[in-house]
């Protein structure tokens, strides 16, 4: 046999199926780019942003929607045969800040005087004489620390150079995950450029010993991109130079801080006229303060005061944009069939940021085959953040039991566009947790479906923005897309049917030269995901490249190339 070829064919089997030795975490945690776990590590962390992306204003002296708000949740799982997710007395989570592959590092999110200007959120309002955050939230976090869990940038003692470790001081037993709620983070670095893909490392310890057990850079994904300014500067559709509303001109049209103020000042004004209110003259403003938004509900009370009388924020935001007409054609202002800059890009970063970025967006998905029209997303009968399209929407099933003609389709809802009812399927196999949004549930073994598929909006593999988003994936299995290479958690496993979704063993010497048996004792297992005729399906397609093996001594083998839908054929007759 060639040598070559056994060499080979030893190093896959041990890479990939033993997986298994002692050893420490990291083996690179240095702070100078992002690195790749190793395979000998005895633990493993999953990290992910809840949404796949957070919006924030960046500044704060006219009107609020987001404050500088984000979200990372993690489990530390201890490989082995069974493996077990940990809790705080067998672990401690920080995160730090971590330059990515394009030199990108955000250690904080404070001025640096003279040099770099990220936000006045912290700064004083003249006005007031207290913080813009004081005003808005009533709280008084100092600067780089965030109105949840005293969340905080790593640089906030000493910005731009210490990069101070920050704990993750929150365990949500029910969850099995450690929270990070509220870490301010914004989309620029500390260069002052653009970045709204920056890299934390988040990195496990042993509580007493201190002993580095595990780590992984994560995105925290967050944009400021939507600043109303398409409709709302001055001379546009929705602040005419002819109107009787005394709307506000920028300063200095070529400085974009000044335009942007004047737009803002104008939707204010508008507000005014119509609603006889004063916002313009009771700045700063939190549009949350009258319409309830479930996403800056902080103790989850539910609404409260004047919101109680008001319409909620989705609803005013979305229904009311959503019905507009453009006098000059007569046509919806926000077409319902029109494209994503047409409408929800008008207003959701995507032009520049791409927030549906991951697998979905790769395959043409857009925001409507999920949400519908802006008028079903601002439907006073939709709850805002809590009814949602599901998983099970667009995965049906499998090849043997699915919805439509066929397995993965393409719009989550039926009925009207302007209703957009999630479809529900009987099937449950890719369904998420009972009453639970994908981002809340839990899979495999407890595992959250996030940490092995990645956050909503970007799910694994992304191919249309940030590689950062990828990075996690490729370090904990060595290739992007969904974590499915067994040896990720596992040092060791029998024959199975029992991974997530009903899968078998992942590359595994004993699965290619046994699966016989299974399928004699159980074909319609098989079926599920490699067809009805045993043809390969998408279910049934190879993550990466592999190698299977056709005989006991590794003698004979069969390079399969990634996207290669597996099938009988492949090595043999069909049964």
């Amino acid at each position: 046999m060639n040598e070559t070829r056994k060499w080979l064919t030893a190093l896959i089997i041990v890479l990939s199926i033993s997986a298994c030795g002692g050893g420490g975490g990291d083996d690179d945690d240095d702070d100078d780019g992002p690195g790749v776990t190793t395979v000998s590590g005895t633990h493993r962390v999953l990290a992910f942003n809840d949404l796949g992306m957070h919006c924030a204003d960046l500044d704060y002296s006219t009107f609020v929607i987001l404050p500088p708000f984000n979200v990372v949740h993690t489990q530390v799982i201890e490989r082995g045969a069974t493996p077990r997710i940990l809790n705080t007395t067998e672990a401690r989570v920080d995160y730090r800040a971590v330059m990515d592959g394009s030199g990108s590092i955000n250690t904080t999110s404070q001025n640096q005087t003279g040099s770099i200007n990220k936000t006045n959120f912290w700064n004083i309002n003249p006005a007031s004489g207290n913080a813009y955050v004081t005003d808005l939230f009533g709280l008084a976090p100092p600067p780089d620390e965030g109105l949840l869990f005293g969340q905080a940038m790593p640089g906030i003692l000493n910005p731009y150079i210490s990069n101070d470790p920050q704990s993750f001081n929150h365990f949500d037993q029910d969850k099995r995950w450690f929270a990070a709620d509220g870490i301010p983070i914004l989309p620029i670095d500390d260069a002052g450029q653009l970045n709204a893909y920056p890299l934390m490392r988040v990195t496990a310890t042993h509580p007493t010993s201190g002993a580095n057990l595990a780590s992984v850079d994560v995105v925290l994904p967050v944009a400021a991109e939507a600043d109303c300014q398409n409709c709302h500067a001055t001379g546009e559709i929705a602040a005419p130079l002819d109107s009787t509303i005394d709307f506000v001109l920028p300063e200095d049209i070529n400085d974009p801080n000044s335009v942007l103020q004047a737009a803002k000042q104008n939707i204010l004004a508008l507000h005014d006229a119509k609603h006889t209110t004063n916002l313009l003259n009771t700045t700063p403003v939190l549009c949350a303060g009258c319409h309830y938004s479930a996403a800056l509900d902080l103790n989850g009370t539910g609404p409260t005061g004047q919101q109680l009388n008001l319409d909620k924020m989705s609803q005013v935001m979305h229904g009311h944009h959503g019905q507009l007409i453009d006098p000059s054609t007569n046509e919806r202002l926000f077409p319902t069939e029109g494209t994503l800059e047409e409408t929800c890009y008008q207003c959701h970063p995507g032009k520049v940021t791409k927030c549906l970025r991951g697998a979905m967006g790769g395959a043409g998905i857009v925001c409507k085959d999920c949400h519908g029209s802006m008028l079903a997303v601002g439907n006073s009968n939709r709850e805002p953040w809590l009814d949602e399209p599901r998983c099970e929407s667009c995965h049906t099933g499998d090849a043997v039991n699915h919805l439509g003609s066929t397995l993965r389709l393409t719009q989550a809802w039926e009925g009207d566009i302007d209703s957009a009812t999630p479809r529900l399927a009987s099937n449950q196999r890719f369904a998420e947790n009972s009453d639970t949004l994908y981002r809340n549930s839990l899979g495999h073994g407890n595992v959250a479906c996030e940490g092995c598929h990645g956050s909503t909006h970007a799910i694994w593999p992304n191919a249309l923005a940030s590689a950062n988003d990828n990075l996690a994936a490729i370090q904990l299995q060595g290739h992007a897309g969904t974590l499915s290479e067994c040896s990720t958690c596992h040092t060791s496993l029998p024959l199975t049917l029992d991974g997530p979704h009903g899968m078998h063993n992942v590359n595994s010497r004993g699965w290619n030269l046994e699966h016989e048996d299974f399928y004699e004792d159980n074909p319609s297992a098989c079926q599920s995901c490699h067809g009805l005729n045993l043809e390969g399906t998408v279910l049934s397609m190879t993550a990466a490249d592999r190698i299977f093996l056709r005989d006991d001594d590794g003698d004979d083998t069969l390079f399969v190339a990634k996207g290669t839908e597996v099938s009988c054929t492949l090595c043999h007759e069909r049964p």
